[in-house]
């Protein structure tokens, strides 16, 4: 969602520029700042960008220059004279000393905004300059997303590859746990009295316990579920993908947990570290 895109408008011997930028946010928050020769336009303005930016924290910054400098603000002439004025016959009754036209600069209304109405047809170059704005942005967050989708697609292959790796170690892991436990049982069964039929039942058990054929269909599933999100064209596809990778790393942590194998528990560890760089991205996806 991060981006930046600005844009110019001139109008007569004003110029108007437009900056945006935008940041990760669950939501869209906006924030303007605006010439007083804007402020009327603000809620439309806000309504310009509600319509094309979806998510993201905005932050739209308008400035406005004239070649003499007083685009925005003007000296009341009439009021500060009648400040001075006051203030002079204060110290000459009082006898006391300072600048008054420094002191009166500061009172209210002393300088004011400069009476400007937007005219139809400059408020139209004006939506015209916006837009340019929002749309650099736009292509800004398309190039910076393309790149994170090859990004995301690569680390979820890598997913993928370990999976099958795990696959193949899984062939004969609970054949291996079986001899474990009946080794370890005939150990003990010469010293104790035990049921052979019973001790059978118990391995049984634990070993269903620790199949994780399941959790492995069930992460291929995702993932590939994952790469078809990616590819598709939606305008929105980031809390799907945040969706998606809840519930891959809730398969991986299953999978880690049922392993009881050293070199499937490294691989585990590897698809945690994909998973979190996948997170990463999705942060800053619409």
């Amino acid at each position: 969602m991060t981006g930046f895109g600005k844009s110019e408008t001139k109008i007569d011997d004003k110029k108007y520029k437009f900056e945006i930028r935008s940041l990760n946010s669950k939501g869209l928050e906006i924030r303007t700042r605006l010439p007083e020769t804007l402020k009327e336009k603000e809620l439309e303005i806000r309504k310009i960008l509600q319509s094309h930016l979806l998510r993201g924290k905005i932050e739209f910054n308008a400035t406005a220059e004239s070649p003499d400098g007083q685009d925005e603000f003007q000296l009341n002439i009439e009021l500060l004279s009648h400040y001075v004025n006051l203030l002079e016959a204060v110290k000459n009754k009082l006898g006391v000393e300072g600048d008054s036209l420094q002191a009166v600069m500061k009172l209210p209304n002393v300088i004011k905004p400069t009476d400007y109405t937007i005219e139809d047809k400059d408020w139209k170059l004006m939506q015209d300059g916006i837009l340019e704005a929002v749309h650099q942005l736009k292509n800004y967050r398309k190039t910076d997303g393309n790149a994170m989708m090859q990004a995301m697609s690569d680390y979820t292959n890598s997913i993928l590859n370990k999976l099958a790796q795990v696959n193949n170690l899984d062939s004969n892991r609970l054949q291996l746990l079986r001899e474990r436990f009946k080794n370890n049982f005939n150990t003990i069964a010469k010293d104790v009295k035990a049921d052979p039929n019973r001790m059978e039942q118990e391995i049984i058990f634990y070993l269903e316990k620790m199949d994780f054929s399941e959790e492995v269909v069930r992460l291929d599933q995702h993932c590939k579920y994952l790469l078809e999100v990616l590819e598709n064209q939606l305008d929105t596809k980031g809390r799907k993908l945040n969706f998606i990778t809840q519930e891959m790393g809730r398969e991986i942590n299953t999978l880690g947990a049922k392993a009881y194998d050293p070199a499937i528990q490294r691989l585990v560890v590897e698809m945690k570290d994909e998973l979190e760089k996948i997170k990463e991205q999705t942060a800053n996806i619409l």
